[in-house]
């Protein structure tokens, strides 16, 4: 597996302003919501990391149920993980490719 290209680590680390998707702390991990061994133009695409910190990032491999339910986890089925929302600190969020965040209304998707 292809380490994590600078560009795609940096446009993830601005769009959160280096801070944890989910607590809002200090964020220094990248976490692939779809796992890594899926191999193809998303796996290490802004649209498939999260930044997360320590903590946070071991919460969602103990609890993968509670994470897929909150977009974090991925199901490795899923071929294009932009298409998935991610639940965080402060509500419902789309992903694209190009490390952008878009709010969503609502409470689930």
């Amino acid at each position: 597996m292809s380490k994590i290209p600078k560009e795609a680590r940096w446009l993830v680390h601005r769009r959160q302003r280096g801070l944890c998707f989910r607590c809002m702390m200090p964020g220094a991990e990248w976490h692939h919501r779809r796992g890594r061994s899926v191999v193809d133009d998303h796996t290490h695409c802004p649209c498939n990391g999260v930044l997360l910190c320590a903590t946070c990032h071991r919460w969602v491999h103990l609890h993968p149920t509670r994470a897929e339910e909150a977009g974090l986890i991925v199901s490795r089925a899923c071929k294009e993980p932009w298409d998935r929302a991610l639940h965080g600190f402060d509500g419902w969020w789309g992903f694209d490719c190009k490390g952008q965040a878009h709010a969503l209304s609502g409470t689930q998707h």
